[in-house]
């Protein structure tokens, strides 16, 4: 029981630390960027207004900002430095890019690292995640536990084992957290006979 528990723990820190880092940091930028805002309210004349501009501006400015890194994240050496910083710092955190290419994909981009969903035969057939293909043929595969799908076993398989399908990271997510509830439809239109 205590070891459900913990489990249970660990798996609600390792999905809420992504979203606290990233509110985190973006108080911090908002704070950062209050006394610009408030100038900027103020020439405009907004600052006497009981709504909170300088807020706003701030949140305006990091919009801005963000669609000026992602254009620059495009572009050859854009790439090159976010491809450093997730090889090298954020694969330390378990699950981020399979975290990253289901938040792409939930948010409707394409993401540059598609791991193919797989079935795999363990005590039944199990929903998991193609990760790699050894040089002897035998397949790596991540199976996610539910309902958190951000932690599991990394297994290896030979090929014949592993059974394709064509659910989407976002399907094969959205099947974890529901517990299997509603999984027979969507299972039903995306298995290769």
């Amino acid at each position: 029981m205590l070891s459900v528990i913990s489990n249970t723990i660990k798996g609600g820190i390792f999905f809420l630390f992504p979203i606290v880092l990233i509110l985190i940091f973006f108080e911090k930028i908002v704070h950062i960027l209050q006394p610009l805002a408030t100038k900027i309210s103020a020439a405009l004349g907004l600052a006497s207004s009981d709504f909170d501009f300088p807020y706003l501006i701030a949140i305006l400015i990091i919009l801005v900002f963000c669609f000026l890194a992602g254009t620059v994240a495009k572009l050859g050496a854009g790439k090159w430095l976010v491809n450093w910083i997730e090889e090298h710092v954020l694969t330390l955190f378990p699950g981020y890019q399979l975290m990253k290419n289901t938040m792409q994909s939930t948010a409707g981009l394409e993401s540059d690292k598609d791991f193919p969903v797989v079935l795999v035969p363990i005590d039944g057939w199990m929903i998991a995640f193609q990760v790699d293909t050894l040089a002897t043929g035998e397949v790596v595969v991540f199976v996610p536990s539910a309902p958190s799908n951000w932690e599991g076993n990394v297994v290896v398989f030979e090929k014949d084992q592993v059974k394709a399908c064509t659910l989407t990271q976002k399907d094969a997510t959205q099947i974890m957290r529901r517990l299997g509830v509603g999984s027979a439809e969507i299972l039903a239109n995306h298995l290769k006979t």
